[in-house]
């Protein structure tokens, strides 16, 4: 049965998102952190105006997650507390909702949830069939894909360049992104092959499991009923690889799709496996405290968390056929760095 059809973005208002930290901060230290609410702005132009502003070297003003441009966002920054004067409370599209000293300087992936609220419009379906697949998104998760962010226009063509060379770029940004890029690529294929093998809630021995909310990982020796309890219940999920260098035996499932892949991919493989880390990411993820309401019969408004490195477009592109109505105004934050996995 085809999706039903349902449009993205056709306002920024219409994609809203705040990170979440679940960790004090100290209230005094060198390190100014700010919660800023930005509107139609990506994370690295932000970044930019405010080394403009206060002329702090770009290389001290930190973030912890990119945040797409076509949105509302609220995200956390940092920069040295001595900058603090000089920065204005607000700008063109931007204002800082909270600031606080620290004692440590913000890094990537310090937050460890998104706060979601979308409204989706232009709807050809009616409400049961969408509630009822919400039901069981809420029960089952969504297959957990990079989205389209995380790739940008060209930053798979760039990596797969630097792959037939068999080098890494100089330049650590570039470095960063082409692994990034290849690994999320890789795992996206090793996440469409178990769908369609439908084998995405089909533990068996040699998986890995993660435990859900955390990094966390074991092997799957058996598969007993206290393991698909566990699944079940959402206290773990089956995992999926990051391509890189790895000392534990690949799961059976990861080995046939390796097997299976093709020459472009299979080299991509070999060279995460020479110059990266291996690492392991929940192929399904349940979205925290969904809700929802419908303005009128086409309007369908939800709202719910994730945790850090997931997206809501992978969320909405397994209930619906998107249509993103920003994509007429040029790209989305096209990221500089890998957005944490």
């Amino acid at each position: 049965m085809p999706k039903p059809r349902a449009t993205l973005k056709q306002s920024p208002a219409d994609f809203r998102v705040a990170e979440q930290i679940d960790f004090p901060l100290t209230g005094h230290g060198e390190h100014l952190w700010c919660y800023v609410e930005k509107t139609s702005l990506n994370t690295a132009w932000l970044k930019r105006e405010w080394a403009r502003l206060t002329d702090c070297p770009p290389k001290d003003i930190a973030h912890s997650g990119l945040k797409d441009r076509h949105a509302i966002t609220r995200q956390w920054l940092s920069l040295p507390a001595k900058y603090s004067a000089q920065l204005p409370d607000n700008g063109d599209g931007w204002q800082i909702l909270e600031r606080q000293q620290n004692e440590r300087k913000l890094r990537v992936g310090a937050h460890r949830y998104n706060q979601f609220a979308i409204t989706l419009r232009d709807i050809d379906a009616d409400r049961a069939h969408i509630e009822a697949a919400l039901t069981a998104l809420t029960r089952d998760g969504f297959p957990n894909h990079f989205g389209d962010q995380r790739f940008g226009h060209t930053n798979r063509d760039k990596a797969q360049r630097w792959v037939e060379r068999g080098q890494l770029p100089k330049k650590h940004d570039e470095r960063a992104q082409v692994l990034s890029t290849l690994r999320a690529d890789a795992y996206n294929a090793q996440l469409d092959a178990r769908l369609a093998a439908a084998t995405l809630h089909a533990p068996q021995p040699g998986d890995r499991a993660m435990l859900a909310g955390s990094n966390s990982h074991f092997t799957i020796e058996a598969v007993d009923d206290a393991l698909l309890a566990r699944l079940a219940s959402g206290d773990i999920a089956l995992g999926g690889w990051l391509p890189g260098k790895e000392k534990a035996p690949l799961p059976p499932a990861v080995t046939a799709w390796l097997e299976a892949a093709d020459a472009t991919q299979q080299a991509a493989v070999r060279y995460l496996e020479k110059y990266a880390d291996g690492g392991w990411r929940a192929l399904t993820v349940r979205p925290r405290d969904l809700q929802y309401h419908w303005p009128d019969a086409h309007t369908l408004h939800l709202a719910f968390t994730l945790p850090r490195g997931s997206y809501a477009t992978a969320l909405l592109a397994s209930l619906f056929d998107l249509h993103d109505a920003s994509s007429a105004n040029g790209p989305s934050d096209i990221p500089s760095r890998p957005q944490n996995p």
